[in-house]
């Protein structure tokens, strides 16, 4: 390491990793280089460490660390550094990235779906009152809403598993996760209504299934 720099270059040179990832998910290219930062970083920084290392402005790292902290990305804290005789506020990113994951699910993602959804509920309504029982606008505007439904199920089972478990035992819920996803899918539902089924149950069958994981893995 290079005298004054505090991470590796070589891991450095990865960050532009972090601004793709991110920003295809909806958050800027800068967000995602101080996230990468923080997460590539042996131990919490300052807000102008941040900004020497990567060449940034003031204003800007501290919006980056704003959005970051609001989705629950980044925690921040007061602390006493050695190298200096005052304590300072430093950040650094939680562990557990799952539940950064729920934070944007619920924050934005579940929102989105919830509004394109009831956009869909809305249409499909007018579509039947203007069509004929058997018109495929009506089907597809069904289809759309049965989707958005399975998404919100979805976002409620990734928010459940951060509440009921630890980082350290995701793994073994994964080991468990693909038999629970295949009992919905066995037969035990004909197809023909498994999507009419899944819509009006699915969430609580994945929290039924997280709940025999969670018996399972304590076992």
């Amino acid at each position: 390491m290079e005298n004054g720099q505090i991470i590796e270059q070589t891991l450095l040179d990865e960050l532009p990793a972090f601004e793709n990832f991110l920003n295809r998910i909806g958050f800027k290219r800068i967000e995602g280089s101080v996230y990468g930062l923080l997460v590539l970083s042996p131990s919490p920084l300052t807000s102008v460490e941040i900004e020497n290392t990567l060449q940034l402005s003031q204003p800007a790292v501290s919006n980056a660390l704003k959005v970051l902290t609001h989705y629950g990305a980044v925690v921040s804290r007061d602390s006493k550094r050695e190298d200096l005789d005052r304590r300072i506020k430093v950040h650094t990113v939680k562990e557990d990235s799952l539940s950064i994951v729920a934070s944007v699910f619920r924050k934005r993602e579940q929102e989105t779906i919830q509004d394109f959804k009831q956009m869909a509920i809305r249409l499909e309504k007018i579509s039947r009152d203007l069509s004929t029982e058997n018109d495929p606008r009506n089907k597809r505007l069904k289809s759309i809403v049965s989707t958005c439904e399975i998404a919100e199920s979805v976002i409620s089972f990734v928010v459940e598993l951060t509440k009921s478990k630890l980082p350290e035992e995701y793994p073994q819920v994964i080991n468990q996760l693909p038999r629970t996803l295949q009992l919905l899918t066995s037969g035990v539902v004909p197809m023909a209504n498994l999507t009419d089924q899944v819509k009006k149950s699915l969430t609580s069958k994945l929290k039924g299934g997280l709940e025999r994981l969670s018996g399972e893995v304590t076992k």
